[in-house]
């Protein structure tokens, strides 16, 4: 018999039991007309002269960024220099705290009317504001109706966040655009008795296979992947089956942890792998923002930019600490709006944007010493 859920018989299934941590800063702002929340984890090693990783981590339906915040990653930041993002989602009705995913019951679909995904894209953008970030190394990940959400954005959102990973959540059958613009690399997690989140799929959402198979083909990745057995160390009724699927365009991959065994649940140090030590692991490897047309900076160039977005000034980082450097900005259009010459010293510049009379948009930054050049992409307010 096949089983039907409700969104109130589900929201305890797709809450995550996690314990609180202090150190957060709990954030909200209006956005469309409502009022929204976040936190940020900031680390106590954080320095602006070292541009952060940003990780986003969504919670699942019914639950709430405080009780999210527990899964550890703030606990990672510490000696990773990332800041953590953990969003609150907005309160439905019927079905509680819910991301618009594209997840519905008989027809219903919560938030269908709230933009989250342009809601996380603001997010992204105050934190770059007051953080310098690596606009490369911005991740997101979620649990359940939270992985339905990161799977939306690794379709919406990827000329922003470099890598994904979902866990339990998949595609949402309420969405109609599955035609990402980019190659994405992402991971999904998976267990293979998940009641909540059928494996094989349901009503609401395409099963954890044909979402695998769909990131592959988006990414033209190799059929036939590597399969590395995890080792079924501890006893927990577990066993995983880790498969990467490589050599996608621009590098990217796909990655699946298929636990056999497993319900609607988190894995953490008690079971054979952690989810969050993984996922980090898996965004630590992509360095890269894969967009389309533009050449953005890789891992083997020596020139970070903050803050990002920014509104009068731009500070430039460089790895070799004094050197002379020509800096342009064009639009993308190719409009050229600002060239200037910058010298570096102990290994910051900085450029002014004041009376430059631009349009906020996204812009392109150029670095050029003569011997290396390095391509950016900035936010303008």
């Amino acid at each position: 018999m096949k089983k039907r859920y409700s969104f109130l018989g589900i929201i305890a299934a797709m809450t995550l039991t996690t314990t609180s941590f202090a150190q957060w800063q709990n954030k909200s702002f209006t956005h469309q007309g409502n009022t929204r929340q976040y936190r940020v984890y900031q680390s106590p090693n954080y320095n602006a002269s070292n541009p952060a990783s940003m990780v986003i981590t969504l919670h699942g339906l019914g639950d709430n960024m405080t009780n999210f915040s527990g899964i550890g990653m703030n606990t990672i930041a510490d000696t990773a220099n990332i800041i953590v993002v953990v969003p609150q989602a907005f309160t439905d009705a019927l079905a509680g705290t819910a991301w618009n995913t594209g997840v519905g019951y008989m027809g219903y679909f919560p938030n269908a009317a709230i933009d989250d995904v342009h809601f996380i894209n603001t997010i992204i953008d105050s934190v770059e504001a007051n953080y310098a970030i690596n606009p490369n190394r911005v991740y997101a990940c979620g649990f359940s109706m939270g992985g339905f959400m990161t799977n939306r954005l690794a379709v919406e959102l990827n000329q922003r966040i470099t890598a994904f990973a979902s866990v339990s959540g998949t595609f949402g059958l309420g969405l109609t655009d599955y035609a990402p613009d980019n190659n994405v690399s992402i991971a999904h997690f998976h267990g293979t008795i998940d009641g909540t989140v059928p494996f094989a799929g349901n009503a609401s959402g395409i099963g954890a296979d044909s979402l695998v198979n769909f990131w592959i083909s988006n990414d033209q990745c190799d059929i036939t992947p590597q399969h590395i057995v995890i080792p079924d160390s501890q006893n927990d009724g577990y066993t995983v089956d880790h498969y990467i699927y490589t050599n996608g365009q621009e590098n990217s991959e796909m990655e699946f942890f298929k636990v056999t065994g497993a319900d609607h649940v988190w894995l953490t140090a008690a079971n054979d792998i952690s989810y969050t030590p993984e996922i980090w692991k898996f965004f630590n490897k992509h360095q890269v923002l894969l967009t389309a047309g533009i050449e953005e900076a890789d891992e083997t160039d020596v020139f970070t930019v903050y803050p990002n977005p920014a509104s009068d000034q731009l500070n430039l980082v460089c790895t070799d600490a004094n050197q002379k450097a020509q800096i342009s900005l064009t639009d993308l259009t190719g409009k050229l709006v600002l060239s200037t010459p910058v010298q570096f010293a102990d290994g910051h510049a900085s450029a002014s944007l004041n009376g430059l009379n631009m349009t906020a948009g996204v812009y392109l930054l150029k670095v050029n010493t003569g011997n290396q050049e390095s391509i950016q992409r900035v936010i303008i307010e």
